[in-house]
C-alpha cells in the first residue's frame, strides 16, 4: 500500500507554517500573544521583525561569513574537492540560503568578514 503525499497549497496555513519553519527553522523567536492571530500567514512578518530586532540578522550574517572562512581555509588545506570541503560547503549551504531570505547581501557578509573573492 503506498502512502500519497499530497503538496502544500499555497495560501494554505499549512504552507505558511511549513514556510516559517523552512525560513527560520527552529529559530523562531517567542511572539507577543497581541502579535499573533492564529494565523501563521499574518504571523510570518512579525517573526521577521523580532528576528532582526533581536540582532539575529547580524548575528547569522558573522555567523555566515565564519563559515564561508573555514570552507576557504579548508579548501586551501585539502583541496577544493576533499571530502572535508565538501562537508563544509554542505554545512554552509543552509547558512547560505537563510541569508537570502533576508536579503543578507555579500557586502554584509564582507563586513562581517568574509574574505570572498572580488567578482
Amino acid at each position: 500500500m503506498a502512502t500519497t503525499i499530497t503538496p502544500l497549497q499555497p495560501g494554505t496555513e499549512a504552507a505558511a507554517q511549513a514556510t516559517a519553519f523552512a525560513i527560520f527553522g527552529s529559530d523562531i523567536p517567542p511572539i507577543d500573544p497581541e502579535d499573533y492571530s492564529g494565523s501563521w500567514r499574518t504571523t510570518l512578518p512579525v517573526i521577521a521583525e523580532e528576528w532582526v530586532g533581536e540582532g539575529r540578522f547580524e548575528r547569522h550574517a558573522a555567523r555566515t561569513a565564519t563559515a564561508i572562512n573555514e570552507l576557504f581555509a579548508t579548501q586551501q588545506r585539502y583541496g577544493v574537492g576533499s571530502p572535508q570541503a565538501l562537508a563544509d560547503g554542505d554545512a554552509l549551504r543552509p547558512l547560505i540560503d537563510r541569508c537570502r531570505h533576508f536579503g543578507i547581501t555579500t557586502a554584509d557578509l564582507r563586513r562581517h568578514g568574509a574574505q570572498l573573492p572580488e567578482s
